[in-house]
């Protein structure tokens, strides 16, 4: 697991990373120590994923997903959609704004207190996602 000030790190060199399509936006796929064991996408099981997190920092929205029960987290009113990268060879996806909800702050809290408990983030309150 890594410490606070590692996974802070992490995140922000990942988060502001430019990527092929001209943007930051990006997907990122964070769960259990050992969820990484499948080689054919980039070492990780989504199956095994707990949280994903949707940004683009330069909109300051993402959109955060619970895998498990595919819950969405809700802090704002719906807003611009994303273009954000999944993996270094799929097209760029569109994440509508009805689920890009919260600011790049909140999403940088919810993946901190995951990566410190390994529990679903109580900083943001969550919802069912939208059928």
């Amino acid at each position: 697991m890594l410490d606070a000030a590692d996974a802070a790190v992490l995140f922000d060199d990942t988060v502001t990373a430019i990527l092929r399509h001209g943007g930051s936006g990006q997907s990122l796929w964070v769960g259990p120590a050992g969820a990484a064991d499948d080689p054919s996408r980039y070492g990780l099981n989504l199956a095994k994923m707990d949280l994903r997190i949707d940004i683009d920092v330069d909109l300051d929205r993402a959109a955060l997903t619970w895998q498990p029960d595919g819950s969405v987290a809700i802090e704002l009113e719906p807003g611009p959609s994303l273009t954000v990268i999944e993996s270094v060879d799929a097209a760029a996806l569109v994440v509508t704004g009805t689920r890009a909800r919260v600011s790049a702050a909140t999403a940088r809290a919810a993946f901190l207190e995951y990566a410190a408990t390994g529990k679903r983030p109580t900083c943001v309150e969550w919802a069912p996602a939208e059928s």
